[in-house]
């Protein structure tokens, strides 16, 4: 005799159908349940074994759908062939419905021979075993039920629910462009009801993708849908268009693809543009040091935005703008604004001016303060942080690292507190990472570097054992060459370019021109200078597109009509000119409705608490120049 081993509740569902497997209308007592459940344990031990695992592990409640469930597991075991496949294909669709994971397992482990049944039955096999693996967070496993034989014969009907799936799989895994073109398969078809998420999931794909993946992608695009939707992109992808700009262009678009899917429905965060053009503040009010070189740049590079703006709409703010240079108090500014009747305020910069405007409850109207409040204490309703935070860019240069397979780093910074502690977090991170800090050092603003650079490297250990051989031993017996120690993996920099074109040259003399060199931002000035730079060959590190990508038009034009500035205070110019980007987008970045903003800056991101972060693009120099790579980084989380 065969029995499986169910629970009592299962056992009880058992024992309420017929010989036929029709279930019996007249409802069971407790005391008849109760009796039985004893009854089947008594059978159970009279028949002396029990061969099979069990197909149900979980308790199941008496209701109607769990009945069908097991009425279908059944009918499988007493079936055979192809039907047997199909009813066990079904059980399991039902399990994984129900939330019933190691059920659906259960019953698609009973299918031996799925090889040879029908195509769409092993389709269903494997989107079955995709959807169960995604339901561990396994997508590479799901990936790979997806794409291998048994799901290479999706027709019209099955499509509706294989390629979104594929979709789904290539998202939650970053694979943007793949994504893209797994749900352009289908966007076409009129199956979608207008709340679909395809639509929607498509253009974050899209929105998230990089420009190099969307390149891949236009390159093999040969339907007239994927083709669309990449082109949808590309016109709304130049951050330097504004959100009228941005309408005018969708507009363009729709007449141009008049036949694509997305025309008649676009996707919830397009939908949600008008809402927000419709909806941008008619009245800025800027606080900022225009007396101080920082202030003057960022104002710089908001009116550069503003009056680019102007030549293509006339919906612009009205801006005002308040002098914080010498002051020490944020609220008579702060109250000054708001009585003006600004719709937003952008500013202050100091940093001890918006710790000022975190220790409020709330804040009046929509506030983009220009940096970071130190507090870790919830920030005040309606304040929106955005600055250059070295702490954004250390990360980013440690997860490169981290993912270029280097564990062992030496950490190389100027010997000052803000630096030390900048150094100390990137300990931190990379120890918490599972890496480990070799060893470090400080330098000095010197011209000689070479103690600290011995120091770092063990190069003055090496020379010290040689000194006590030389005690020992006659010197003309003795050649010595010092020896760096072997455990580097990379070293973290800090360094300005006159600081670094010192520091890589000595590094090379001490025997550590192999060793890869990660340094921050600030070892570039963002001016095209190989003469000069041809000492920092080899450096890695990452910045703001608007210091590496001279050729871009409106860098070009800003260049050329505003006075030469580089370094920090191109990046600063930057601050500014995203900071006019971001002021008719906060609300649509801190709703989710766009997930990204490709910035001056940074590809820009916004957290939960309001701050905004950068994502820096990454370089290194060859020849003297700075060139771009692929951030290897990107998607390490």
């Amino acid at each position: 005799m065969r029995f499986h081993h169910f629970t009592a509740r299962v056992v009880v569902a058992h024992a309420e159908q017929s010989g036929h497997g029709q279930e019996q209308t007249s409802p069971r007592s407790p005391v008849n349940q109760f009796i039985a459940v004893i009854l089947h344990c008594f059978l159970m031990t009279a028949c002396g074994s029990v061969s099979s695992p069990p197909l149900i592990n979980a308790e199941l409640p008496l209701d109607s759908a769990h009945s069908d469930i097991l009425a279908l597991m059944r009918q499988a075991q007493d079936s055979s062939g192809s039907l047997a496949v199909t009813l066990y294909l079904q059980a399991a669709e039902r399990f994984l419905t129900e939330a019933m994971f190691t059920d659906a397992g259960n019953a698609l482990a009973e299918i031996t021979d799925i090889d040879s049944q029908s195509t769409s039955q092993q389709l269903q096999y494997a989107i079955l075993q995709a959807k169960l693996a995604m339901a561990s967070e396994n997508y590479a496993d799901a990936e790979g039920w997806l794409t291998g034989t048994l799901a290479a014969g999706a027709d019209n009907i099955s499509a509706a629910v294989y390629y979104p799936l594929l979709g789904d799989v290539y998202r939650q895994q970053d694979q943007h462009a793949q994504a893209v073109r797994s749900y352009a398969e289908i966007t076409a078809s009129q199956i979608f009801a207008e709340d679909s998420e395809v639509f929607d999931h498509i253009w974050q794909s899209l929105q998230q993708a990089s420009d190099t993946e969307l390149q891949t992608l236009a390159g093999v695009a040969a339907s007239y849908e994927l083709r669309g939707w990449i082109e949808l992109q590309r016109v709304l992808r130049d951050s330097d268009l504004s959100i009228r700009s941005q309408l005018d262009a969708i507009t363009q678009w729709r007449r141009t693809w008049s036949r694509h899917s997305a025309a008649a429905r676009l996707p919830q965060a397009l939908t949600l543009l008008q809402a927000a053009g419709n909806a941008m503040p008619q009245h800025l009010v800027l606080i900022l040091p225009v007396q101080q070189q920082s202030g003057t740049s960022i104002s710089e590079g908001f009116f550069s935005a503003y009056y680019q703006t102007l030549e293509t709409t006339s919906e612009v703010p009205r801006v005002t703008v308040i002098d914080s240079s010498a002051a020490t108090e944020v609220s008579e500014m702060y109250n000054q604004a708001v009585a003006a009747g600004a719709d937003m305020i952008i500013g202050p910069l100091s940093k001890a001016l918006v710790n000022q405007l975190g220790q409020r409850d709330s804040l009046p109207v929509p506030t983009l303060a220009l940096n970071y409040v130190d507090s870790e204490q919830q920030p005040p309703t309606n304040l929106y942080q955005f600055g250059l935070a070295p702490e954004d860019e250390m990360m980013q240069l440690a997860e490169l690292a981290w993912q270029t397979g280097h564990r062992n780093v030496a950490v190389l910074t100027p010997d000052s507190q803000d630096y030390r502690r900048l150094g100390n977090e990137f300990s931190g991170h990379w120890q918490q990472r599972g890496g480990q800090i070799v060893s470090t050092a400080n330098f000095a603003d010197t011209t000689d570097y070479s103690d600290t650079i011995k120091r770092l490297l063990a190069i003055d250990s090496s020379e010290a054992r040689a000194e006590k051989i030389l005690e020992l031993l006659p010197r003309n017996s003795i050649e010595f060459i010092p020896r760096r120690r072997q455990d580097i993996d990379c070293i973290f920099l800090i360094a300005n370019p006159g600081q670094g074109r010192q520091i890589k040259p000595t590094l090379s003399f001490f025997f550590a021109e192999d060793v890869p060199v990660y340094a921050m931002p600030s070892i570039y000035d963002g001016e095209v200078n190989p003469l000069n730079d041809r000492d920092l060959d080899g450096i890695w590190f990452a910045d703001s597109p608007w210091l590496l990508r001279h050729s871009a038009p409106l860098r070009e034009q800003v260049s050329t009509n505003l006075r030469v500035i580089n370094g920090p205070l191109l990046r600063l110019r930057a601050l500014g000119l995203d900071s006019f980007r971001l002021y008719a987008r906060l609300q649509l970045l801190s709703e989710g409705t766009i997930s990204q903003l490709p910035g001056a800056t940074g590809q820009l991101t916004m957290a939960e608490d309001r701050s905004i972060h950068r994502r820096l693009h990454v370089a290194r120099f060859i020849n003297g120049e700075a060139q771009e790579f692929p951030d290897l980084s990107a998607n390490s989380n």
